[in-house]
Formats: structure tokens, C-alpha cells, sequence
């Protein structure tokens, strides 16, 4: 398990190595959906880090804290947080990577905002109410299930 810093630095590294900008909006949606997928496929937390539902999503406050202080635009990791990616999480991010990061900060906003996803449950219980892993599987294990029907 990572500290999601690490996991937010990773995708910094990956927009440098491409040369594009990411937003603070776009590293925390991102952060967001790897910690939901992977709670889906591997049935364990990608971090421990507390996920609360803020008005323009989900938000990993320690890492929008770590990242703030640049603007809106990311350009530097956080310092102290670069531990090592396991090889087999590395291909895990490349994946999450090549499906979402493309997207702008509002598509990957959007898709946190469905309608009974975890943010919206979230949202319920108020302002900055914590985020569970429970929720948060059960919703990414029904997209799983919505795009096999679809597939199938």
C-alpha cells in the first residue's frame, strides 16, 4: 500500500515524460479512479489516505495540500513522497494512464460525479464527508459489470 502522494507523483512523473500539463483537479481525479480500479480488481487499497467528498468531487486532502501551493497547474512532485512503484503497480498505472490521461480535468470530474456513485453518497452526509473503500469497490465493480453486459 502507498501513501496516494507517491501514487499523485507517479502521474506527475508520467505528464512530464509526455510533456503535458496536469492540472491539481486532474492529479486528484486521476489518484482518485487508480485507488477505485484497483480496489475493484485487487480487493486491497491502493492507499490508506483519507478520500473526502469535496463540491468539485473526490479529493485526497493530503494530496491537494501537498500540491496547492502551485497553482493550478502542477509542475513539480510533492517532495518527500517519491518512493518506489512495485513493477507489477507500474503496469497497473499505465493502464489507469492510457484509459483516463488523456481526459481534461472536467471529463474525469464528471465521471466521478455519477449519479449514486460513492461521491454523491458521500455528498449526502455533507461537506467533506470521508469517502468509504467499501462504496467506492461496489461502484467500480458495477462499471465493471455495466461494460461486460454491454460487451457481451
Amino acid at each position: 500500500m502507498y501513501d496516494a502522494r507517491v501514487v499523485a507523483n507517479w502521474f506527475v512523473r508520467r505528464a512530464f515524460q509526455e510533456r503535458r500539463q496536469l492540472s491539481i483537479m486532474s492529479l486528484l481525479k486521476l489518484t482518485y479512479i487508480a485507488h477505485g480500479w484497483h480496489l475493484e480488481m485487487r480487493k486491497s487499497p491502493l492507499f490508506s489516505n483519507r478520500i473526502e467528498a469535496w463540491q468539485r468531487g473526490p479529493v485526497i486532502p493530503e494530496v491537494y495540500h501537498a500540491f496547492r501551493g502551485q497553482g493550478v497547474h502542477v509542475t513539480q512532485q510533492a517532495s518527500g513522497f517519491t518512493g518506489e512503484v512495485s513493477t507489477f503497480d507500474e503496469e497497473f498505472f499505465d493502464q489507469i494512464h492510457s484509459i483516463y490521461g488523456h481526459m481534461d480535468a472536467f471529463q474525469l470530474s464528471d465521471m466521478t460525479h455519477e449519479p449514486g456513485g460513492p461521491w454523491e453518497n458521500a455528498s449526502r452526509r455533507g461537506h467533506y464527508a470521508q469517502m468509504f473503500d467499501d462504496e467506492i469497490r461496489e461502484h467500480y465493480e458495477a462499471k465493471r459489470a455495466k461494460f461486460q453486459a454491454k460487451s457481451a
